[in-house]
């Protein structure tokens, strides 16, 4: 008995649960690509791009941030710079570090992307509502409101 509810908390935790959606909406998201200038991106290099949420972002913080080395993130950009869908540039108070810039070709890959989320969540919303998408949205937005605010006073 113990041993059954166990793998059903586990099978049915938020993190599961969330990583199941996250898997299904990354499918979707290729088969939209297929199609696409962007379709031969690999899983590494679409990460990348959508870690940088419309920002300039360097080096050093996408490592930080994917949880990657700073050589794994050096390799993907220069394999999304190929792509021409992001530019390397070297801010003037850090010579050290390279930003990581998305390009007018990027800009087009970002709308692409916009519209393939839209068309992803309406299939949600086919499957439990639109009512509830937005609401999961909302509470998803408080909570990184919340979660940003306590990393800003852990490094503060």
């Amino acid at each position: 008995m113990h041993e059954k509810k166990t793998e059903e908390v586990l099978r049915n935790s938020l993190k599961a649960l969330l990583r199941d959606t996250l898997d299904w909406i990354e499918a979707e998201q290729s088969k939209l690509l297929k199609d696409s200038s962007f379709a031969s991106a690999n899983n590494a290099e679409i990460k990348l791009f959508a870690a940088l949420r419309g920002q300039s972002r360097s080096i050093s913080e996408l490592s930080r941030y994917l949880g990657v080395s700073r050589q794994a993130v050096h390799h993907t950009v220069h394999k999304l710079i190929e792509k021409r869908v992001v530019e390397l540039q070297h801010p003037e108070s850090n010579k050290r570090d390279k930003l990581v810039v998305i390009s007018a070709k990027g800009r087009e890959v970002q709308a692409l992307t916009a519209k393939h989320f839209k068309t992803i969540e309406s299939k949600m919303a086919i499957n439990i509502g639109r009512d509830k998408v937005e609401l999961l949205r909302e509470q998803l937005l408080k909570n990184r409101a919340k979660i940003d605010k306590q990393t800003q006073a852990e490094v503060s």
